[in-house]
């Protein structure tokens, strides 16, 4: 088939045209992609007109019969408009699928989280007294020891029902700032001797450490396929730091000591809420036991 002057004139037309959408995308991106939609009409269109003249004048390239060669026509007009005028809807479809399929790996991966998270907020709701006057403690002392006695057996209740192990240490307190950072240090330094906690399981080294504790946060610990969260609690009696490891090949996380944060708020609220009640059931409890010596 030989070049003629019209078929060169439509094509040089038609390569001016894509020239141009190029230029205009990189001159000027949104206002490319606003007028976009026009600029794909106006190809299909001059495409259609530009077969349609050919055709009335008896001029259209002879492609023979073979259904090949206009198959080859029709893909070439369709693969200009992919590649030219729909590359950014392509890019932005592809990037959508891998986000997609991103965020669908994810949840499935995570699902089993999920479901566990949701039966450790049920079962905090249980744990959680619907009011606080439904709350019994018999023989509760306020006394550091039995303070930390009764708020870990309070989180066994919840960590024993997930394979999580709890350990307390409490906090001397003390209103001198450094003598208080000091306690924290000690406790913290006790912890890490005790579960052989090392600076690359933890993340951070000893002082950045203290400081999150200062500042209440928690810090989530990775020791190869272990995990354990530290946080502390700085109550309204009394400051105690906890560790909680996992058992089972579970995952315990930040969320937990979340969770049992609340149950302690909870606890130290039934406290105040009975503070008067237990510290004279106490006083009657010594004159009992004065008056029977």
């Amino acid at each position: 088939m030989e070049a003629s002057w019209y078929m060169i004139a439509i094509f040089a037309v038609l390569l001016i045209g894509i020239a141009s959408s190029i230029i205009l995308y990189i001159y000027s991106r949104e206002l490319y992609l606003k007028y976009r939609l026009a600029i794909r009409k106006t190809y299909y269109g001059f495409v259609v007109i530009s077969v349609f003249l050919l055709w009335a004048f008896g001029v259209f390239p002879d492609v023979g019969t073979d259904l090949q060669n206009w198959a080859a026509v029709v893909i070439s007009v369709v693969i200009i408009d992919l590649f030219v005028f729909q590359t950014p809807d392509i890019t932005k479809f592809m990037s959508h699928e891998f986000k997609h399929e991103s965020l669908v790996e994810s949840i499935n991966r995570n699902r089993g989280t999920f479901i566990e998270l949701s039966d450790k907020l049920i079962k905090v709701n249980q744990m959680i007294p619907k009011n606080l006057s439904d709350w019994v403690l018999e023989d509760f002392e306020f006394t550091p020891e039995h303070y930390e006695e009764t708020v870990l057996l309070y989180l066994k209740r919840f960590a024993s029902d997930f394979q999580i192990d709890v350990y307390s240490y409490l906090v001397k307190e003390d209103p001198d700032e450094e003598k208080f950072m000091r306690n924290v240090e000690k406790v913290y330094k006790q912890i890490k001797d005790d579960h052989g906690l090392t600076i690359r399981a933890v993340g951070m080294r000893e002082a950045h450490a203290i400081e999150k504790i200062l500042r209440g946060e928690n810090i989530e610990i990775i020791d190869g396929e272990s995990s354990a969260v530290l946080f502390p609690y700085f109550g309204e009696y009394y400051n105690l730091i906890f560790l909680l490891t996992s058992r089972q090949n579970k995952v315990v996380t930040g969320a937990d000591a979340s969770l049992m944060l609340n149950l302690l708020y909870t606890f130290d609220l039934w406290l105040q809420a009975n503070e008067d009640e237990l510290l004279y059931r106490d006083d009657d409890d010594e004159n009992e036991s004065e008056d029977s010596r």
